[in-house]
């Protein structure tokens, strides 16, 4: 083949070599074209490309913070204590990661008890919304589990039903981009909140209790704290389930340094 020609094949009847510039003209009219069908479309349809004739948005597809993605802390910041003073535990057996006898072995968020915290935690502090939201969870109706309930959980303490009781009375917050925050073992929902309302960043949402801890049933008044957690991934959308498929706790896997980090990152304006 001559250098500077391009063989061209359209199928039959017709087959043969074309100059390289002429393939150039063709690709350059071809997409010319295929804009000015696009255009067309869009005004037949009455809109700018992203409404419908029908009134229908198609929203833009945005990019969605992964686990991975978050795990640097570039998406995690500006988030307020959810606990008015408080700080994070000292210790790292109160952190993400820490072994537990439950929760297939691994604490997924933060205990904050009162003792290690900067600021006293009792039975009904207010608890606050880390950020920005709309709630996509409020256990209005929580009922207290028995110990014939609480046992049964405790026989099986890794499945996904038992270890949603085991969190008790909660709020989950969805703050968009797969960034989910939950509120645990809470006394009570603050009045007027509910699933859909949307929430400012600092926002009274709940009270501390010890809902779905053991201790609740068998020795009550011993076990105020709050659990809070941050959760990453395209999962992280409202609860049809359990949240637990794309959806990772913040330090998922990482070293108790590098989760401490994200934590602190995450508070930091």
């Amino acid at each position: 083949m001559r250098r500077g020609w391009v063989a061209l094949s359209l199928g039959r009847p017709y087959s043969g070599i074309v100059p390289l510039g002429a393939w150039r003209n063709i690709l350059r009219l071809s997409a010319s074209l295929f804009a000015l069908l696009v255009t067309i479309a869009i005004a037949a349809c009455g809109g700018d490309g992203n409404n419908a004739g029908d009134g229908v948005i198609i929203e833009p597809v945005t990019a969605t913070p992964t686990p991975d993605a978050a795990a640097n802390g570039s998406a995690l910041h500006g988030f307020v204590f959810p606990i008015g003073g408080g700080c994070l535990p000292k210790g790292d057996q109160l952190m993400p990661n820490a072994a537990r006898p439950y929760r297939n072995g691994i604490h997924e968020g933060v205990d904050l008890y009162g003792v290690d915290n900067c600021v006293a935690i009792a039975g009904g502090t207010p608890v606050l919304a880390a950020r920005a939201g709309r709630v996509i969870r409020a256990d209005l109706s929580y009922k207290d589990p028995t110990q014939a309930e609480i046992n049964a959980y405790l026989a099986n303490p890794n499945n996904e039903s038992s270890l949603d009781q085991f969190r008790g009375r909660q709020v989950w917050v969805d703050h968009g981009g797969g960034i989910v925050t939950r509120y645990a073992h809470l006394q009570s929902v603050a009045p007027g909140l509910g699933v859909g309302t949307q929430v400012t960043s600092g926002q009274l949402i709940a009270y501390v209790g010890e809902s779905g801890t053991p201790e609740s049933v068998s020795n009550p008044g011993t076990e105020f704290h709050l659990h809070f957690e941050i959760r990453v991934g395209t999962g992280c959308v409202a609860p049809t389930a359990l949240m637990t498929v794309n959806c990772s706790f913040l330090g998922k896997d990482l070293p108790a340094a590098e989760v401490r980090r994200l934590f602190v990152a995450a508070f930091t304006p």
